[in-house]
């Protein structure tokens, strides 16, 4: 039987996420793997995504046919769209990258297990990861709570409608699904389940992959952190020990501070082009529930108003997530270069001298998550998607 993971094991902090991915048949492990994933394992998560192309057409179709008859556009099915999009391609660039997901495991691994912090920190370097982890197990019970309000909207209304079927004439309304669509068929009630069950697969799929990615770089960037932590602890130990094996400590320092710069460079390939989809979308959703909260409420519709607010927070969060993350990463990795710079390191021999100045030309180079290389993501950036928001909006309300 085996024994529950501890705060002294790196499973603890990563479980969960990899026990969510295995229900999509995406099997990743801390230990190395030998073989990569296969087609066969990415195929659960490829029909998800196929099954929210086709819910996409749909959703164009509905817009289409409103367009045409000059009916009101309600505003959520824009909000849906773009969120549709958004979770499509999460879903496929996290496909596309699961080899590399893998790699960052392994490495974050070996990092665990190679090195481990001092008694004296290691209770405070602990509860930075427990608090990561908190946050990401949060963010993902709100998501799973999102999730069965899609699910039991459309059940509690063919409910109601089965208890009044006699005073309806045992007719049915068909069109309360799970996500605003339109199909080009007669919905029958075999049609109607086989429609809201292929939404429910593109709903867990979508709130899987979204979480997932999202809660990846939190965690990813945590242990980055960590590490880097651990390192300035032991140089400026290392470095203030005087004796033969200095300079032995100081070039596995080095070796080590290459490897979490390799683990970065790692990490901002896998998830630039995620970050980048996220912004983007992001940022029309943002603006696109500002104003369905304005319009619902002008029309009395408190309920869907509840909604749009709740989908805004929701997406705020989601932009706060990476930036604050990335941008912790990015001082983290910034300071090291502030520590050594610190140390005495100009009254030392010549060779210590130059392992100190290796560390600090290296770590003076700044480690940035970008979004897909055209801008580098943190808190500053936060206030750049929220005007970028703000000008979507004003373009729409004069176009309007």
């Amino acid at each position: 039987m085996k024994s529950q993971d501890t705060k002294d094991d790196i499973e603890y902090y990563l479980g969960f996420i990899l026990k969510s991915l295995h229900t999509a048949g995406l099997k990743l492990s801390i230990s190395r793997k030998t073989d990569e994933f296969k087609f066969y394992h990415k195929l659960p998560t490829i029909i998800g995504c196929s099954i929210g192309i086709i819910i996409f057409f749909l959703q164009i179709y509905f817009i289409r046919d409103a367009l045409h008859n000059h009916t009101i556009l309600p505003i959520q099915i824009i909000s849906q769209v773009i969120t549709n999009l958004q979770s499509i391609s999460k879903g496929f660039l996290v496909v596309l990258k699961i080899n590399k997901i893998q790699r960052i495991l392994e490495q974050i691994g070996v990092l665990w297990k190679s090195y481990t912090p001092d008694e004296s920190n290691r209770a405070t370097l602990y509860s930075i990861l427990q608090r990561t982890l908190s946050i990401c197990k949060t963010y993902c019970a709100v998501l799973f709570v999102t999730l069965l309000i899609y699910y039991l909207q459309p059940i509690a209304n063919f409910l109601v409608q089965y208890r009044e079927r006699n005073g309806l004439n045992h007719t049915y309304d068909y069109t309360k699904t799970l996500l605003i669509i339109k199909v080009p068929f007669q919905v029958t009630l075999k049609r109607y389940f086989f429609i809201i069950s292929h939404e429910a697969v593109l709903l867990y799929t979508s709130a899987l992959y979204w979480g997932v990615s999202d809660t990846f770089f939190a965690c990813f960037t945590t242990q980055i952190c960590y590490h880097f932590k651990i390192l300035k602890y032991y140089t400026k130990v290392f470095f203030d020990v005087k004796n033969n094996n200095s300079r032995l400590n100081l070039v596995t320092l080095i070796k080590r501070h290459q490897d979490l710069l390799r683990l970065c460079e790692l990490t901002e390939d896998v998830f630039s082009p995620i970050i980048f989809s996220t912004m983007l979308s992001s940022a029309m959703n943002l603006c696109v529930n500002v104003i369905g909260v304005r319009e619902t409420i002008s029309n009395g519709s408190y309920r869907q108003t509840g909604m749009h607010l709740f989908l805004f927070v929701i997406t705020f969060i989601q932009i706060l997530f990476y930036c604050t993350f990335a941008e912790a990463m990015t001082e983290e990795a910034c300071t090291l270069a502030d520590l050594a710079y610190n140390l005495e390191w100009t009254s030392k021999d010549y060779k210590l001298r130059c392992y100190i100045q290796v560390i600090i030309l290296r770590a003076q180079k700044p480690i940035y998550c970008t979004a897909y290389g055209f801008f580098p993501i943190g808190i500053q950036k936060l206030t750049s998607v929220i005007n970028a928001s703000f000008s979507y909006y004003m373009m729409l309300q004069t176009v309007s």
